[in-house]
């Protein structure tokens, strides 16, 4: 007989030391505030990230913007030189005198004033 007392006792301490050993740990949840200060941090970089590309895009559509109107300018200054070019070749007082005589105009040259200078 005191061979199986001895299992039984034996089987107890067996199921008590599993019984020890089983710790069952409890993870502390995350309080309602602690949630509610998470999703507005998240709100507040979201609604940041999206102010700073929408001021990154107005400048891009800007700087498009400069660069259509730069060359509108360049191009109405190369016009304009190439017009004042055109004037000042009208205006050469031979060619006027040259002109003035095939019209039928009879000047001398004494009475006209070269105005080159």
């Amino acid at each position: 007989m005191s061979n199986l007392a001895y299992k039984v006792e034996k089987q107890q301490r067996q199921t008590k030391s599993a019984e020890q050993s089983v710790i069952i740990r409890r993870r502390a949840s995350i309080t309602l505030g602690e949630k509610v200060l998470i999703v507005l941090f998240a709100l507040a970089v979201l609604s940041a990230s999206l102010f700073m590309i929408s001021k990154a895009f107005a400048a891009y559509q800007t700087n498009i913007e400069i660069q259509k109107l730069e060359t509108k300018v360049e191009t109405a200054k190369n016009r304009v030189g190439d017009l004042e070019k055109t004037a000042d070749e009208l205006k050469e007082p031979d060619r006027i005198m040259e002109i003035a005589r095939k019209k039928g105009l009879n000047l001398t040259d004494k009475k006209v004033k070269n105005i080159q200078e």
